[in-house]
């Protein structure tokens, strides 16, 4: 792993600060406007994400065809944009929601160039497989940096902080990617009709599958647990200082677990069927817990959560350079993804709802999707990934 990577690495880190900040922003926004409400915020942060995924598919195609660290510095330049517009938003709904959607479109920018941006730098499969893990704890990374000075700014200098703030990292990161770019060949581009074809493939559409029932609990954590820790809390504005200080060990929690799923000697399809199984578990104990008893289960479920999810939206693709189409099978992956975040902002408000302002059957929820997202793993592996290893290790020598 080079400066290239690095460069990589931080740029997508870097992305987290628009895309995790309005989790942060939306205690304060319903503490400051009476008109909003947990529904209309799940709306936003549901446009959000429509957008987001709506992009994943469109920006996986389109990017095939452009320099990979390009097409990541503009998404970064274009949010950056829209977040210093979002500050002055001033809580109207029309103008959130709008604003929100946009900038989902410019973040939707990044993720597929990323992948491919490193799967293009790497010589074999082997080293493929290593740095795409690795890869991978950069948005957890970036997650949980972007978490806890967003929560510090709000606190201090209130809601539009936590918008201007994000504004300031990605501009400058956009900025200095265009300066620092390495200079890559690539191969030529196959035909639209056959890379959408190629991408459309049994392994690739489980796998987002796979991803979609996923992000129902990786987003539903990142856009409603920092509510849920400030009405636990019986928190204020000038408090979340506090609540950044509890989610930011999320992800870091999730980095330790996917340095340590990272070392594990087996398949990773294998490894990541066994940690959703542990999360799944996780869940069910959560809900009999409180206070720091709480805290510690949820920081456990993350340390199994993020190495299957690395496994779904960098290796998987990673898979699949010879067939040329790493950032379009990203794309799609993440984009299905994202169908499930889009979803998980308007259920989690029913449920809470359900439960009279008790958590418990969102809880629950997590609980299924964890189980699910490991039978569809399952699934891909035997019926493709295993197949076929099975077929080339029976393949004869030439004589």
């Amino acid at each position: 792993m080079n400066k290239t990577f690095w460069n990589i690495w931080t740029s997508y880190a870097t992305y987290y600060f628009g895309k995790v900040n309005l989790s942060i922003v939306v205690p304060a926004l319903l503490i400051t406007y009476k008109d909003l409400n947990m529904h209309s915020v799940g709306l936003v942060s549901s446009g959000f994400f429509f957008a987001y995924a709506i992009g994943q598919f469109l920006h996986g195609q389109i990017s095939e065809r452009f320099n990979p660290f390009v097409y990541i510095s503009l998404g970064l330049i274009c949010s950056a944009f829209m977040n210093l517009l979002l500050g002055f938003t001033a809580g109207f709904f029309v103008l959130l929601f709008v604003g929100e959607v946009l900038d989902g479109g410019f973040q939707a920018m990044g993720w597929s160039s990323i992948v491919r941006a490193n799967a293009e730098m790497q010589k074999d499969a082997k080293s493929r497989e290593r740095t795409s893990t690795i890869l991978g704890t950069s948005y957890q990374a970036g997650n949980s940096i972007a978490w806890l000075i967003s929560a510090f700014a709000v606190g201090q200098w209130g809601w539009q902080a936590g918008f201007w703030i994000a504004s300031v990292f990605l501009f400058t990161r956009g900025i200095t990617l265009l300066l620092t770019k390495p200079k890559m060949e690539f191969k030529p581009k196959q035909k639209v009709k056959a890379q959408v074809k190629a991408t459309l493939t049994f392994p690739i559409v489980m796998s987002g599958v796979s991803l979609c029932l996923l992000n129902m609990v990786r987003y539903g954590v990142i856009t409603w647990i920092p509510l849920y820790f400030f009405i636990e809390g019986n928190f204020g504005i000038g408090d979340m200082g506090k609540v950044g200080l509890k989610v930011f060990l999320i992800p870091i929690f999730g980095i330790f677990g996917t340095l340590v799923y990272n070392k594990i000697k087996i398949d990773k399809d294998i490894t990541s069927i066994i940690f959703l199984s542990l999360l799944g578990i996780s869940f069910i104990v959560f809900p009999f817990t409180t206070g720091l008893a709480a805290t510690v289960i949820l920081l456990i479920g993350s340390f199994f959560l993020y190495g299957p999810h690395v496994f779904l939206v960098t290796t998987c693709p990673s898979r699949f350079k010879d067939e040329n189409v790493v950032a379009a099978s990203a794309g799609f992956i993440d984009g299905m993804g994202y169908v499930g975040t889009v979803l998980i902002g308007l259920i989690v408000p029913v449920l809470v709802d359900m439960g009279k302002g008790n958590w418990k059957y969102v809880f629950i929820f997590w609980v299924v999707l964890s189980f699910l997202t490991a039978i569809s793993v399952t699934i891909a592996y035997f019926l493709h990934f295993k197949l076929n290893n099975m077929r080339e290790e029976q393949v004869p020598l030439n004589p």
